[in-house]
């Protein structure tokens, strides 16, 4: 028989059902919400099959569900997973880049060519076409410190724990195809190396590595280049099994796994670079389409233009998104969901406004809106079910949407 598990429902009647090792049971669970079914005839139903005959180093899929070559059952990472990670990880490296790069832009003369700033499309788009090789030793300098820090930063995580920070808080795992272990040096420094490697070659690099790792979206076994260059997979993590997972009830008693802070960290990064990006083309654009005599013209009204975006931005991205299915796309990415705490039923237009309004609205108190805003996401790590103020003033709470 096969182990303990949470596994797709036989009856079709819900999202998953517990197996106990033996039988079928009564518990289910639906987006992350365990409740009881005793459904009629779950001892007529047929076993789960935990081993196949797998040829070691070998995958055989049905659906997300890969068998490997050790007779484990893994479920793939979502696309969404995966690409939420990477947003995460990208923000991380260049983090870890600014002791690097700050004290060397600092010590850069930038006055000759003050005069001649000016923003266009093509400065904007540039930056996706891959390195133009160095003209400057300042400019080599940056170039190799941030190579430096991104190999050092992706081979020795998936190595080390088969985890970048992305990874950990999207809730998944680079792992070895024919065991399902932690890839080890070897294979990160191969799986680093195709998309690394790609990006150096100068005006068409960015592109082949992000080809490389889109090319997971066409292919059935969810392995990009790099994955089958190193023969790792990438799966899902047992999130109620990572140590400081942590559960509580809704008020009608249902139990519920808590979302993280790192995921919720992660979440808000990807909608906030999703927000920003589309603000930044429109800042761009405008920009771009005016003369000096137009900018200076507008004055004051400026201000809208920096700020208006963002604020309506948020209003129709994330209250509708929250309202709506209880989740904004970095929360669809990293599979996590607002539910209100006493149904457990998605959050409504109002709860979500609420929601919003708070630390958003909190940034317009002059000096110390920002500090008091971040307190507010902040307060989630010290909060009684991970509740944020923002969360406990609209009556929700975060949970993992998806028992894994």
């Amino acid at each position: 028989m096969s182990d303990p598990a949470w596994l797709p429902d036989p009856t079709g009647r819900h999202q998953y059902r517990w197996w106990d090792g033996d039988h079928w049971t009564h518990h289910v669970a639906d987006d992350g919400v365990s409740k009881s079914d005793a459904a009629i005839g779950l001892d007529e139903l047929s076993a789960p099959t935990s081993t196949r005959d797998t040829e070691i180093g070998h995958l055989e899929l049905e659906g997300r569900t890969a068998y490997l070559g050790d007779g484990r059952t893994v479920t793939l990472a979502s696309p969404g997973a995966r690409l939420g990670a990477w947003l995460i990880d990208g923000l991380a490296i260049a983090l870890f880049s600014l002791p690097f790069i700050v004290p060397l832009i600092y010590s850069m003369d930038f006055s000759e060519d003050s005069e001649d700033l000016d923003l266009s499309w093509g400065d904007f788009f540039s930056t996706f076409t891959g390195p133009l090789w160095p003209s400057s030793s300042g400019e080599w300098f940056i170039f190799f410190a941030l190579l430096l820090v991104t190999s050092v930063y992706w081979v020795t995580f998936t190595a080390t724990k088969g985890q970048t920070l992305g990874k950990m808080a999207a809730g998944i795992q680079v792992v070895r195809v024919e065991d399902c272990r932690i890839p080890g040096f070897k294979r990160a420094i191969r799986r680093w190396a195709i998309p690394g490697l790609l990006g150096l070659i100068p005006f068409i690099g960015l592109p082949l590595s992000y080809l490389c790792y889109l090319s997971l979206t066409w292919r059935r076994d969810r392995q990009g280049w790099h994955d089958s260059f190193a023969s790792t997979v990438v799966v899902r993590v047992d999130r109620s099994a990572i140590k400081n997972a942590r559960w509580a009830r809704t008020g009608r008693g249902q139990p519920v796994l808590l979302a993280t802070p790192g995921a919720r960290l992660g979440a808000r990064l990807i909608d906030f670079e999703i927000i920003y990006t589309v603000w930044l083309i429109v800042l761009i654009w405008i920009l771009s389409s005016s003369s000096e005599q137009g900018l200076e013209d507008m004055g004051a009204s400026i201000l809208l233009v920096l700020i208006l975006p963002p604020l309506v931005g948020g209003i129709l991205y994330e209250v509708v998104m929250t309202a709506i299915r209880g989740q904004t796309l970095g929360k669809m990415a990293l599979g996590i969901k607002v539910i209100r705490s006493g149904t457990g039923a998605n959050p409504g237009p109002a709860k979500s406004l609420g929601r919003w309004a708070l630390p958003n609205l909190i940034l317009f108190v002059p000096l110390i809106g920002w500090l008091i805003s971040l307190l507010c996401y902040v307060s989630l790590t010290w909060g009684k079910d991970r509740q944020g103020w923002h969360d406990r003033a609209a009556g929700t709470v975060v949970v993992v949407k998806q028992s894994q």
